[in-house]
């Protein structure tokens, strides 16, 4: 779609003002329709999308974030992370925005779980809140007052075993029970009903505990047989 719209909410955001972006997209839906709205949406270069999704939350939602697809939501995660945000939260308001706004958010799970992109938003949401994840999945409640304290496991086997209706390692909360439209209940979904998506980020999540925990030492010595071992091929080529 060639809307002129486009441009003039492009030229907001490269000057900063990704409210008066939101206000020229609101203006159009008012004049125009939601439906044209949409398609403007999905005509939108992701930065563009990113910068006024970033602007937002559950509390203060976004027009885009009502009318986003999974696909262009999908894009704007990826550009998200360029951002380099540490502190993640306008990631976590993005998703909380999008996913549990009046639809249901397993489009959206689904489209962020077959993506390497969405996958790692995933991570980066729960970055945070990954031991309260482990437990949970452990346990199978958010309430830690009686749980052991976490050991991360030394592999994945155990996300094998623990499948919903395996009898091993079962959820006893219910969705009514954590249903805050934050990270709990995204928590709940990912492990009740998107298992699979559930597995690949608790995988993530435990890759960069562990990466995170091998001693310098440890990781010098790595390098040194690494480059020992090219040395040894080298010398074995010449003779």
């Amino acid at each position: 779609m060639n809307h002129p719209i486009i441009a003039v909410v492009s030229r907001m955001v490269q000057e900063g003002d990704a409210h008066e972006a939101e206000r020229a997209l609101v203006a159009v839906a008012d004049e125009e329709g939601d439906l044209v709205l949409s398609e403007v949406i999905e005509s939108m270069p992701p930065r563009d999308l990113v910068a006024i999704l970033r602007e937002h939350d559950a509390s203060h939602p976004s027009i885009v974030g009502v009318l986003v697809t999974p696909a262009s939501f999908l894009k704007a995660l990826a550009m998200e992370a360029k951002y380099n945000d540490r502190t993640h939260e306008a990631l976590r308001g993005m998703i909380n925005m999008v996913l549990f706004r009046e639809d249901e958010p397993d489009p959206f799970i689904e489209a962020m779980g077959d993506s390497e992109h969405g996958i790692l938003a995933f991570a980066d949401y729960f970055s945070d809140y990954h031991e309260e994840l482990e437990l949970f999945f452990q346990n199978g409640t958010f309430t830690f007052l009686d749980c052991d304290p976490l050991v991360l496991p030394k592999d994945d086997r155990d996300l094998e075993e623990s499948e919903m209706g395996s009898g091993f390692r079962q959820p006893t909360d219910s969705l009514q029970d954590i249903q805050d439209q934050d990270w709990r209940e995204l928590a709940w979904r990912l492990r009740c009903e998107h298992y699979g998506v559930f597995t690949e980020l608790l995988k993530t999540l435990r890759g960069r505990r562990r990466n995170a925990a091998v001693p310098v030492e440890d990781a010098d010595e790595s390098v040194d047989k690494l480059l020992k071992g090219s040395s040894d091929d080298k010398e074995e080529s010449f003779l």
